[in-house]
Parts: C-alpha cells; sequence; structure tokens
C-alpha cells in the first residue's frame, strides 16, 4: 500500500486501452477501416435483449444494428425501435421522451429488418457478429448455427446447460479461429478489475480464505402477461404456451432457474478472483414459497470447495504470524470455500460478494466496490507509512483522510467517478475485439467453466451428495482463453491496456 494511490486517473487511462487478451494463433480481426461499424443481428429480443440494445449497444459507436429477431410480435417491434435509437446514438430510457432534434436523427437512422426466425435473417443479412439473449435452452444451437455461419458471437449467461455442450462450442471456437462472448458483464466491471489488481498486484486483502455471496429477492420473478394477447399465425410456428415463453426462467425443462440465471453471475466471480475452478460442491435447495405452478427451486444454498495448491494462477503465499506456526506447513496447498445464497422470499443483504483475506475484505457490487482493512492490514500500514502519508491518501481521484477507524469502515473504490456501465464496457470490448483482434474476457472459456459451477451444483442437489468436479471436463489438448484474465488499473506498472493472466 505504501507505493500504491488507488487513482481514478491511472485506472480510467488504462480502462480506455485496448480490451481483449490475444491468445496462440488463429484470431485474426476482419478488415475494417477505422471509421467501419461492425454490423450486428439481434437474437431474442426481450427483456435482456433490448436491454443490451438500450445501453450496451447504444453506448458502443462501432456498432450498427442491421437485424433484430424474435419469435414474440411485441418484443420484436420494441427492439426496432431501440435499435434505431441506438443507431443515431440517442440514449431513451423507458418512461423519458424524445426530443424534435432526436426524433428527426432517429427517423434518418438505418432502421434495422426484423425477423421471426434467426434462420433466415442469417441467411438474408450481411453481418459481422450476432448477440444471443434467448431463453437458456436455445443457447448451445443458435450460437454454433451463428458460429458455423462465420460470425462472432455474444451469448447471454448461463452460456450452455451440459457439459457436452461446453465442450464442444470451446472446441467449435478453436476449429474456426473465433470466440464466443458472455454476458458475464463484471469481467469488464471498472471496479471489480480495479479490486482483482488490489488483490494480486498490491496485496491489499492478503491471502483469500473465504468467499461468500448472495443474490436476495422478495418477488415472485414472473413477468406480467400481456392483457388478451392473441398469437398471429407466425408467432403460433414458435410459440406453444405463451405464459411458458415469457417465464422460462422458471421451468425446470427450460432453464434451471436460480441456479442458471442469478447463482452464475457470482460463482463467475470467485473463479475469476480465486483463478481456479472448484474441486467440489455440495448444494441444498428446494421449492417451498412460490408453489404457482413453476417447477424451479425457489431458495438455494450452495458450498463450493477450491484447492489451491502452490504453483497455481491463484496461490498466495503468507508469512508466519504466530510463532505457534510452522514455516514448513504453512505454504502447502490450502482450501478456500465459497458459499452462496439465493432466495425469493427475503430481499435482505441484495446481491453482492465478499472477497475475504487474512489482511482485509472487498465488498462488491455492480454499484460500490469498497476495501475493508483488518486489524493486520492496518498494523502494516502504520508501520509502513509516516504520519503525513497516513493522512493524505489518495483513492478514486479525491483525497481521503485514512485512519484505522476508516479503513476498517471501509474505503469506496472509485466512488466519485463517473463510469459508463459494465454493459458498455462489454460491448465496446466486443467490438474492439472483432475489429483490432484479441479476445474477450468473458471468453467461451469463461462461459463454459461457470456454467459447469451450475451442473455440478445442480448434479448435488439432484443425487444430494457432494459432487466432484475433474479438472479433464475443462481441460483441452489446445489452447484456450484463459478464464480468470483481467485487466490492469495502475498505467505506473504496466503499459495501459496489458492483460493478466
Amino acid at each position: 500500500m505504501s507505493s500504491t494511490e488507488i487513482s481514478r486517473r491511472n485506472f480510467m487511462k488504462a480502462a480506455g486501452a485496448t480490451a481483449g487478451v490475444a491468445i496462440g494463433a488463429g484470431y485474426s480481426p476482419f478488415s475494417y477501416a477505422q471509421n467501419e461499424k461492425v454490423r450486428v443481428g439481434c437474437i431474442g429480443t426481450g427483456g435482456q435483449g433490448t436491454f443490451h440494445i438500450r445501453d450496451g449497444m447504444t453506448g458502443t459507436p462501432d456498432i450498427l444494428i442491421t437485424a433484430v429477431c424474435d419469435v414474440f410480435l411485441p418484443h420484436q417491434r420494441e427492439a426496432v425501435r431501440y435499435a434505431q435509437l441506438s443507431n443515431a446514438g440517442i440514449e431513451l430510457t423507458p418512461g423519458t421522451r424524445l426530443t424534435d432534434e432526436e426524433r428527426q436523427r432517429a427517423s434518418e437512422a438505418y432502421r434495422p429488418n426484423a425477423y421471426y426466425d434467426y434462420k433466415e435473417m442469417l441467411a438474408s443479412e450481411e453481418l459481422d457478429a450476432v448477440v444471443i439473449s434467448t431463453p437458456l435452452d436455445t443457447h448451445y444451437q443458435i450460437t454454433m448455427d451463428c458460429l458455423d455461419a462465420g460470425l462472432y458471437v455474444f451469448c447471454e449467461k448461463t452460456l450452455v446447460r451440459s457439459i457436452d455442450e461446453g465442450r464442444s462450442m470451446v472446441t467449435k471456437c478453436h476449429e474456426l479461429g473465433r470466440w464466443v462472448q458472455v454476458g458475464h458483464q463484471r469481467r469488464y466491471n471498472p471496479k471489480y478489475n480495479m479490486a482483482k489488481g488490489l488483490v494480486y498486484d498490491d496485496n491489499m486483502i492478503g491471502r483469500i480464505t473465504h468467499v461468500t455471496a448472495q443474490w436476495h429477492r422478495n418477488h415472485f420473478w414472473r413477468r406480467v402477461m400481456p392483457a388478451e394477447y392473441e398469437l398471429n399465425e407466425e408467432e403460433k410456428k414458435y410459440i406453444d404456451d405463451l405464459e411458458k415463453h415469457l417465464n422460462w426462467r422458471i421451468f425446470e425443462d427450460l432453464s434451471d432457474g436460480l441456479f442458471t440465471e442469478l447463482a452464475t453471475h457470482q460463482t463467475d466471480v470467485a473463479n475469476w478472483f480465486l483463478k481456479a475452478m472448484p474441486a467440489r460442491v455440495h448444494t441444498f435447495a428446494g421449492l417451498d414459497y412460490w408453489r404457482d405452478g413453476r417447477t424451479t427451486d425457489d431458495n438455494i444454498l450452495i458450498s463450493y470447495e477450491y484447492d489451491i495448491n502452490p504453483g497455481d494462477p491463484g496461490f498466495i503465499p503468507i508469512d508466519a504470524r504466530s510463532q505457534y506456526q510452522r514455516l514448513n506447513l504453512i505454504n502447502r496447498g490450502y482450501s478456500v470455500r465459497f458459499v452462496y445464497s439465493s432466495i425469493l422470499a427475503n430481499a435482505q443483504r441484495g446481491a453482492s460478494e465478499l472477497i475475504q483475506g487474512d489482511k482485509g475484505t472487498l465488498e462488491l457490487t455492480e454499484q460500490q466496490c469498497f476495501l475493508y482493512g483488518e486489524d493486520v492490514l492496518v498494523q502494516e500500514v502504520e508501520e509502513d507509512l509516516t504520519a503525513e502519508e497516513l493522512a493524505q491518501r489518495t483513492t478514486s481521484g479525491a483525497t481521503l483522510q485514512v485512519s484505522t477507524d476508516a479503513m476498517l469502515k471501509g474505503i469506496e473504490l472509485l466512488g466519485d467517478a463517473v463510469l459508463d456501465t459494465p454493459d458498455v464496457h462489454q460491448f465496446r470490448a466486443f467490438a474492439n475485439c472483432i475489429k483490432n483482434g484479441g479476445v474477450p474476457l468473458n471468453n467461451e472459456m469463461v462461459g463454459y467453466t461457470t456454467a459447469l459451477t451450475a451442473i455440478a451444483a445442480v448434479q448435488s442437489r439432484d443425487e444430494g451428495r457432494v459432487v466432484e468436479i475433474d479438472p479433464e471436463l475443462y481441460t483441452f489438448d489446445f489452447a484456450v482463453p484463459s478464464f480468470h484474465a483481467y485487466y490492469r488499473w495502475d498505467e505506473e506498472k504496466d503499459a495501459p491496456g496489458e492483460h493478466v493472466v
């Protein structure tokens, strides 16, 4: 800590540089003029798909949305409207109105074509890439078809539902020299990347000893059915049951519910920060409150165990802190346990992750990130800094008076920085990697390894036992992208944009 400033200026310069990490051969960009846009087709334009258009793609000038596809006509219509606004560079949030000038700009912008059948869209449109935001059970086939069509793919998480699907997709990417970017947007959240740098570049929380996370809601998690809506003839070709189609997240034949729609956001964070995959998992879950026809659980409790050994990317050595500790033992392999819960009948604690180390803790949400010091970290700081240095610490671009009490209460990272949303960051990376080469941080290996945490957790629930996760499941006989890379936030240590694996 003595030589590091938690600096908004340093971080923002690094974060604005190249957004992909190159691996091996075969990952080459298309040929683009400097000002040429990436032509994107959007498949699946419900709530999440429309959000990506309104937020991530509208904030990415290098993207032109040329087509949209959805089997439900109201979703099509909304997507066309927002895509045309996005193509005009106009951000319109629900409930706001266009100015006359914006309305004129929108009318002159490219209006995307709309389709019911994604295969028709692929055959009819000249596309560079697609964004897939469809129900989970469709991700694999649509993604594979788009890869076979020669396109780069952004697919919402969770990427796949089975090990065979995941391994097949990673292999396909290798064979075609393509990648799939997956919607684990925390990988492009500047605050999360800064936090990871504090762990591995600056040893600010010491050895990670425990991870705790949760996503708690008090809601039935259903989308409201449109009143008296009648499907047209085209919609009937694809939709047998509209209520089930709109609420696919709570039906087990279409999704694994909390395991795949919420938990994987945060199992991804644990894998990322530990630079490892869990070795085993034990799950408890049930449908105990919302007994309303759904078939997925409404509460889950999962315990993951990670085995960290010397030489592993996430191994963090420690010094003896007690005369009773044996030096020949303390830096052998150790285990880290990650406890996760998700419930739908109480919202207390919301959604967050705690990365807990022997020197401090990082509390992470998509909006705020805090660093808390343990007594041992406070003692190190006080011994390492002069009184004047201790009184004048720079965090997030503003001078902060740091005392023992302040460190124990928590220091907010980048608290005064005005940042784009993580969705904007991940779609700018999507366009940048296509145009300039490189592989996204949230690539197909991130998608597959995180899906594997859900697959194993569901298996544990079904079989009522601890499930071992064999490393052979995520080992390949060819080079694959890293599932734990991040970008540095301190330009004074490394060239801007350099990535760390």
